[in-house]
């Protein structure tokens, strides 16, 4: 009969396990519970056996040894079933797992001194007495441990943060893997576990983010003295907005903070939709300012010495190209390829030749634009989004852009806003030809106009047309898939 009980007990058991991992929900404890299902009848035979042979010492250890199992496996489903399943449910608010855990031990500390006292005859008061003093020796011996403890404690009962919290303690940042009941672990960006005492969290606390929220943080950058405010905020906005991690909400924000000895101190105020990539999102917009600064002829400011001498200048790789190499870049493009080598060298001499950063925005789709600009080196990515789209929405990747191809022809000779955002994969040299760089050329020969009229009314024929036979691809595809359908659909019947 007792085999019986224990089997069904095993039973019912697992199929609450399988239950509650299906509704994703704690399972029950199945250790302990089975090991006692399968333990007691054992021993319940064994107690019989030996009460035969008159041993009452190993008797009372083995109904002691019976009863203790019983009891703990009902005190830990019980526990699992009114304090930890209900909350889940939302039945009502869940309990520290800490707490629940020295509920658990409080109740198993009575059973097991019933059972004692029980079976034994043990004088628990004596028993009590000495366990005060040894208490009192320990706790002389552990504070600090014992102050872990009850920092453990206090952080469960407060909850300030929970698994999978990125948390940052001065030395110590990452994801908190878990919180026990003497030290707290933190995965690193590196991989590695540090263990903290919790009694360092209790004194001197932590930042905490929480996953999936907005997290900001705050760049500290030092301009030169030369470079107004008012045309620094706007470079560093500007920057910030043109790079496509920054969330436009809540909005960045850029102030001075403060003038140094050799430079004006800027504060930037970004943020980003996760803390794991906090370092990355700095390296990258500090990167883009230095290339920001570099395109206006303005640097990082040196700390001012008595003695000091000029630093080199920072070499761009736009620095290196030359004007013949414009020309020819020019005269390979279909819209400029019809000037002759004077009106080139004109043009050539007036654009602009910039380097670039990984990551910066070149333009903007709906933007208004009066520039054309030409690859010199390196891969750009042109992405499109739909109207309803959010801007935190990257768009999709529609082309990608090499040496000697062209990108903002329309808005440079029609003045539309910008059809797509183009931006840079890798670090590129690009030529910037500006609407004003055209006028000389138009005022001394009218008619280039007209050309490149001609030029971009074909260019737009031909979108048109492709746009047109892509449209009648799809549906002719659509139609044979239709047919196929509806002709299986009649084999059936």
């Amino acid at each position: 009969m007792t085999l019986t009980l224990s089997a069904l007990a095993i039973l019912a058991l697992l199929i609450t396990h399988r239950v509650c991992k299906r509704q994703q929900l704690s399972p029950p404890p199945l250790r302990l519970p089975v090991i006692a299902a399968i333990a007691i009848p054992l021993l319940n035979k064994l107690a019989e056996i030996v009460s035969y042979g008159g041993l009452p010492i190993l008797q009372n250890s083995l109904t002691a040894t019976i009863t203790l199992l019983w009891a703990l496996s009902l005190i830990r489903i019980l526990t699992w079933s009114i304090l930890q399943i209900p909350a889940e449910l939302g039945w009502w608010k869940p309990m520290a797992k800490i707490l629940r855990d020295l509920l658990t031990l409080a109740v198993i500390t009575a059973v097991a001194m019933v059972v004692i006292h029980r079976d034994f005859n043990v004088n628990l008061v004596g028993l009590a007495a000495t366990s005060a003093v040894v208490t009192a020796v320990i706790g002389l011996a552990a504070q600090e441990t014992l102050k872990n403890l009850f920092a453990g404690i206090s952080l469960q009962v407060d909850s300030p943060f929970e698994e999978g919290d990125w948390v940052d303690l001065g030395t110590t940042t990452g994801v908190v893997t878990s919180l026990r009941l003497m030290t707290t672990r933190v995965r690193g960006l590196d991989g590695s576990i540090t263990v903290v005492p919790n009694s360092r969290i209790a004194v001197e606390g932590l930042r905490r983010f929480k996953p999936k929220e907005p997290v900001g943080q705050m760049i500290e950058l030092g301009l030169d003295y030369s470079l107004p405010p008012r045309q620094a905020i706007e470079l560093l906005q500007r920057t910030l907005q043109h790079n496509r991690k920054v969330l436009r909400h809540p909005t960045p924000k850029v102030w001075v903070s403060s003038f140094a000895d050799s430079s004006i101190t800027y504060s930037l105020l970004t943020w980003q939709t996760t803390a794991l990539e906090l370092r990355q999102l700095k390296s990258t917009v500090l990167e883009q300012i230095w290339y920001a600064l570099q395109r206006i002829d303005q640097s990082i400011p040196y700390p001012i010495r008595d003695v000091r001498t000029k630093p080199s200048e920072a070499k761009l790789p736009s620095s290196d190209i030359t004007l013949e190499h414009k020309q020819n870049l020019l005269a390979s493009t279909e819209i400029f390829g019809h000037l002759n080598d004077h009106q080139l060298e004109i043009l050539g001499n007036r654009a602009s030749c910039q380097t670039f950063a990984p990551g910066e925005s070149i333009v903007r789709q709906g933007e208004r634009g009066d520039s054309l600009y030409l690859v010199v080196s390196g891969t750009l990515e042109v992405f499109q989004t739909n109207a309803n789209s959010p801007l935190t929405v990257p768009g999709r990747l529609i082309a990608n852009l090499q040496p000697s191809d062209a990108f903002g022809e329309m808005a440079l000779c029609t003045g539309e806003a910008r059809s797509a955002s183009v931006i840079c994969k890798s670090e590129c040299v690009l030529i910037e030809i500006e609407r004003k760089h055209l006028l000389p050329l138009l005022e001394e020969k009218p008619e280039i106009l007209e050309t490149m009229g001609s030029i971009m009314a074909t260019r737009r024929e031909q979108l048109k047309a492709h746009k047109q036979q892509r449209a009648e691809t799809r549906r002719l595809a659509l139609i044979t898939r239709m047919q196929r359908l509806f002709s299986l659909s009649r084999q059936e019947q």
